[in-house]
Protein backbone atom coordinates (compact mmCIF):
# COMPACT_ATOMS: atom_id res chain seq x y z
CA UNK A 1 0.00 0.00 0.00
CA UNK A 2 1.18 3.55 -0.73
CA UNK A 3 0.08 4.77 2.69
CA UNK A 4 3.66 4.94 3.86
CA UNK A 5 4.44 7.41 1.08
CA UNK A 6 1.65 9.75 2.21
CA UNK A 7 2.81 9.56 5.82
CA UNK A 8 6.46 10.07 4.86
CA UNK A 9 5.40 13.25 3.11
CA UNK A 10 3.62 14.33 6.26
CA UNK A 11 6.90 13.99 8.14
CA UNK A 12 8.78 15.85 5.43
CA UNK A 13 6.44 18.80 5.88
CA UNK A 14 7.80 19.53 9.32
CA UNK A 15 7.30 23.27 8.89
CA UNK A 16 3.57 22.72 9.21
CA UNK A 17 2.01 23.18 12.62
CA UNK A 18 1.44 19.42 12.92
CA UNK A 19 1.80 16.32 10.83
CA UNK A 20 -0.23 13.21 10.30
CA UNK A 21 0.71 10.39 12.66
CA UNK A 22 2.79 7.72 10.96
CA UNK A 23 0.75 4.77 12.29
CA UNK A 24 -2.84 3.74 11.83
CA UNK A 25 -3.03 2.81 15.50
CA UNK A 26 -0.86 2.55 18.56
CA UNK A 27 1.32 -0.61 18.78
CA UNK A 28 -0.90 -2.12 21.49
CA UNK A 29 -4.14 -1.13 19.73
CA UNK A 30 -5.68 -3.70 17.39
CA UNK A 31 -6.27 -2.74 13.77
CA UNK A 32 -10.05 -2.15 13.58
CA UNK A 33 -10.05 -2.98 9.86
CA UNK A 34 -7.82 -6.05 9.90
CA UNK A 35 -10.69 -8.31 8.83
CA UNK A 36 -11.71 -6.17 5.84
CA UNK A 37 -11.41 -8.07 2.56
CA UNK A 38 -9.83 -6.05 -0.22
CA UNK A 39 -9.16 -2.37 -0.69
CA UNK A 40 -12.78 -1.30 -1.19
CA UNK A 41 -13.90 -2.89 2.08
CA UNK A 42 -10.79 -1.60 3.85
CA UNK A 43 -11.51 1.90 2.58
CA UNK A 44 -15.12 1.70 3.76
CA UNK A 45 -14.02 0.38 7.14
CA UNK A 46 -11.49 3.19 7.70
CA UNK A 47 -14.04 5.77 6.55
CA UNK A 48 -16.44 4.44 9.23
CA UNK A 49 -13.63 4.54 11.80
CA UNK A 50 -12.84 8.15 10.85
CA UNK A 51 -16.51 9.08 11.20
CA UNK A 52 -16.64 7.38 14.62
CA UNK A 53 -13.59 9.35 15.71
CA UNK A 54 -15.15 12.58 14.44
CA UNK A 55 -18.34 11.77 16.37
CA UNK A 56 -16.31 11.08 19.52
CA UNK A 57 -14.55 14.43 19.02
CA UNK A 58 -17.92 16.23 18.59
CA UNK A 59 -19.15 14.66 21.82
CA UNK A 60 -16.03 15.73 23.70
CA UNK A 61 -16.37 19.22 22.22
CA UNK A 62 -20.06 19.47 23.24
CA UNK A 63 -19.28 18.22 26.76
CA UNK A 64 -16.48 20.75 27.13
CA UNK A 65 -18.68 23.61 25.91
CA UNK A 66 -21.11 22.89 28.75
CA UNK A 67 -18.33 23.25 31.34
CA UNK A 68 -16.91 26.54 30.10
CA UNK A 69 -17.70 30.15 30.80
CA UNK A 70 -19.25 32.12 27.95
CA UNK A 71 -15.89 33.71 27.09
CA UNK A 72 -14.07 30.38 27.10
CA UNK A 73 -16.88 28.71 25.12
CA UNK A 74 -16.65 31.43 22.45
CA UNK A 75 -12.89 30.91 22.27
CA UNK A 76 -13.36 27.14 21.98
CA UNK A 77 -15.86 27.57 19.14
CA UNK A 78 -13.39 29.69 17.21
CA UNK A 79 -10.52 27.34 17.97
CA UNK A 80 -12.48 24.24 16.94
CA UNK A 81 -13.56 25.81 13.64
CA UNK A 82 -9.97 26.79 12.90
CA UNK A 83 -8.69 23.36 13.89
CA UNK A 84 -11.20 21.63 11.57
CA UNK A 85 -10.35 23.98 8.69
CA UNK A 86 -6.62 23.44 9.28
CA UNK A 87 -7.03 19.66 9.48
CA UNK A 88 -9.01 19.51 6.26
CA UNK A 89 -6.57 21.80 4.43
CA UNK A 90 -3.61 19.80 5.74
CA UNK A 91 -5.11 16.50 4.60
CA UNK A 92 -5.92 18.03 1.19
CA UNK A 93 -2.31 19.16 0.88
CA UNK A 94 -0.95 15.72 1.73
CA UNK A 95 -3.35 14.12 -0.74
CA UNK A 96 -2.36 16.59 -3.48
CA UNK A 97 1.32 15.85 -2.91
CA UNK A 98 0.79 12.07 -2.86
CA UNK A 99 -1.57 12.11 -5.81
CA UNK A 100 -0.81 15.12 -8.06
CA UNK A 101 -2.89 13.76 -10.96
CA UNK A 102 -5.93 13.48 -8.65
CA UNK A 103 -6.65 9.98 -9.89
CA UNK A 104 -8.82 7.97 -7.52
CA UNK A 105 -6.67 5.51 -5.65
CA UNK A 106 -7.98 3.23 -2.91
CA UNK A 107 -4.67 3.36 -1.04
CA UNK A 108 -4.83 7.15 -0.82
CA UNK A 109 -8.47 7.02 0.30
CA UNK A 110 -7.53 4.53 3.02
CA UNK A 111 -4.59 6.66 4.14
CA UNK A 112 -6.73 9.80 4.23
CA UNK A 113 -9.32 8.08 6.41
CA UNK A 114 -6.65 6.72 8.75
CA UNK A 115 -5.05 10.15 9.06
CA UNK A 116 -8.41 11.84 9.67
CA UNK A 117 -9.21 9.27 12.37
CA UNK A 118 -5.88 9.68 14.12
CA UNK A 119 -6.08 13.47 14.10
CA UNK A 120 -9.64 13.39 15.48
CA UNK A 121 -8.58 10.98 18.24
CA UNK A 122 -5.72 13.28 19.24
CA UNK A 123 -8.02 16.32 19.24
CA UNK A 124 -10.53 14.39 21.37
CA UNK A 125 -7.82 13.70 23.96
CA UNK A 126 -6.98 17.40 24.10
CA UNK A 127 -10.63 18.45 24.42
CA UNK A 128 -11.16 15.97 27.25
CA UNK A 129 -8.01 17.11 29.00
CA UNK A 130 -9.14 20.73 28.81
CA UNK A 131 -12.36 19.73 30.54
CA UNK A 132 -10.60 18.10 33.47
CA UNK A 133 -10.06 20.15 36.57
CA UNK A 134 -6.56 19.62 37.80
CA UNK A 135 -5.85 21.80 40.81
CA UNK A 136 -2.21 20.70 40.90
CA UNK A 137 -1.48 22.27 37.51
CA UNK A 138 -1.26 25.99 36.93
CA UNK A 139 -1.74 25.69 33.16
CA UNK A 140 -4.58 23.66 31.59
CA UNK A 141 -2.58 22.92 28.44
Amino acid sequence: MRCGRLFLMAGALGALSWAVPARAQQPDEPDPCADAAGRVETSKCWAREAERADQEMREAYDALLLKLSRRAADALKRAQKLWLDDRDAHLALLYAIANPANVHNWDDAICAAIARRELALERTKLLRRLGEKRPDEACPL
